[in-house]
């Protein structure tokens, strides 16, 4: 019985050594793994396009390449590296468009037309602003009618249900209600938006839509609220994103003229 039980404590002991020898399994270094083939990296994926040196890439590209490689407990080579990111590349370029913008005081065309391309809804407001001075010396007008689609879809998703004015300067919407531009930066006056062609239309349709009494209150109370969507009144209730506009003379003269022509004719 004391033979049996030298035994099994024996078998208990051995086990126990395996376990430990398990847990003591070397892993990767997979610092010294991205020292050594980062650039073959970037060239399997076809971020070479992209210009950037060795140490800008590795600050651009280590932690998702730390995330593509997995289990540090097994090797894998740079191929196999450079496939998985092809499979996640729609997402992965998200993220490496958004730090892209954010790395350098000036971008390449290349860089920008790649961050044009490649940023989401999740990113876009905050990238918009920070490449549209670099887009605008190069006369890319292509890349930001891309880039204003983008900034109305991701306003919608990640702001309000209702967009800003369009800026009369860049075209984003992206007019705020103390009127200055979140894109371009500008300082809007108030007649700088009386007089767009977005206004004025929007005016026009309101003024036709009012009854006899609404309109009268209007040219009693001298102030509309503008968004991207219409031109309203203020007891039609505000959102976030509407500007406070007061009516000039100009445009009271075509109240006058409803008023005379719907109320009085």
């Amino acid at each position: 019985m004391a033979k049996r039980r030298k035994k099994s404590t024996k078998d208990t002991q051995t086990k126990a050594k395996k376990v430990k020898r398990r847990k003591k399994r070397r892993e990767i270094n997979i610092e010294a793994w991205i020292d050594k083939y980062i650039m073959d990296f970037v060239d399997l994926t076809g971020l070479d396009i992209l210009g950037l040196n060795e140490k800008q890439y590795k600050e651009l590209l280590s932690d998702i390449i730390v995330e593509l490689y997995g289990s540090l407990t097994s090797y894998s080579n740079v191929k196999v590296v450079a496939k998985r990111y092809l499979r996640a590349r729609d997402k992965v370029n998200e993220v490496i468009a958004a730090r892209l913008a954010f790395m350098a005081d000036k971008l390449s065309p290349e860089q920008l037309e790649f961050i044009v391309f490649n940023i989401g809804v999740n990113s876009a407001l905050s990238v918009i602003p920070r490449i549209y001075g670099f887009l605008k010396k190069l006369g890319r007008d292509d890349l930001l009618d891309v880039l204003r689609v983008k900034w109305r879809n991701s306003w919608l998703k990640k702001k309000y249900v209702v967009l800003p004015p369009q800026c009369p300067y860049c075209g984003f919407n992206s007019l705020m209600p103390d009127l200055t531009c979140l894109v371009c930066g500008a300082l809007v006056s108030e007649k700088d938006i009386v007089n767009s062609k977005d206004f004025k239309t929007k005016f026009a349709e309101l003024v036709k839509a009012l009854d006899c009494e609404k309109l009268k209150k209007m040219l009693k109370h001298d102030i509309v609220l503008y968004n991207e969507s219409e031109v309203k009144l203020p007891d039609q209730g505000r959102s976030p994103v509407d500007i406070e506009i007061y009516i000039p003379q100009s445009l009271k003269s075509i109240i006058r003229s409803e008023i005379k022509e719907k109320c009085e004719g």
